[in-house]
């Protein structure tokens, strides 16, 4: 289990949502979906700029606000994050990024109803984005983008020095059980 995360994203688009089976490596699971989330913040950026955006990409958008975006958020506040003040030393001076990157997930938390609801308006009314929600979108993208470069630069490579077994295993079935009961929603 401690052994490297890797560069290149599993299975097939990048569009697709993180393949559930990776959660056997939940580590390796967040990696992905870091991945996945940069080809989101990609087609939110190609919808806000498209005359005529379509209805399978604003689709593939709700999904990701629905269903994806939520439930890493919690899996990194209410899981990992835990464990990490718990398994760090001082010297690995965490809990600053981690108290930022709390701050952010509420930021980007926040920001999902207003996504959802232009979005929800520019795929109904078969319309491109205003410049206002253009810019919104494009803002979203950004923000999410810088976020994952700091999760994946210092977060993960951390939580896969410092996570016990023990760990991987309560993060893996938290994980496994908030995905059950978003299914069951």
């Amino acid at each position: 289990m401690k052994g490297q995360l890797s560069n290149a994203r599993r299975g097939g688009s990048e569009r697709d949502p993180t393949d559930l089976n990776l959660l056997q490596n939940p580590l390796e699971f967040i990696r992905e979906d870091h991945m996945h989330m940069r080809a989101v913040c990609e087609e939110m950026e190609q919808v806000s700029q498209s005359p005529s955006p379509g209805p399978v990409e604003i689709s593939r958008l709700l999904h990701f606000l629905d269903h994806e975006i939520g439930l890493l958020i919690h899996d990194e506040d209410d899981e990992l994050r835990g464990m990490l003040l718990v398994r760090c030393t001082p010297e690995d001076d965490i809990g600053p990024t981690l108290e930022r990157l709390k701050a952010e997930h509420e930021a980007l938390g926040n920001s999902c109803p207003r996504l959802r609801s232009m979005l929800r308006e520019m795929h109904d009314d078969k319309r491109p984005a205003k410049d206002n929600e253009a810019a919104f979108l494009r803002d979203f993208a950004d923000r999410l983008r810088r976020h994952l470069i700091v999760e994946n630069a210092i977060v993960l490579p951390i939580a896969q020095a410092r996570l016990t077994e023990e760990d991987i295993v309560r993060l893996r079935n938290a994980m496994i059980q908030r995905r059950i009961a978003d299914m069951q929603a």
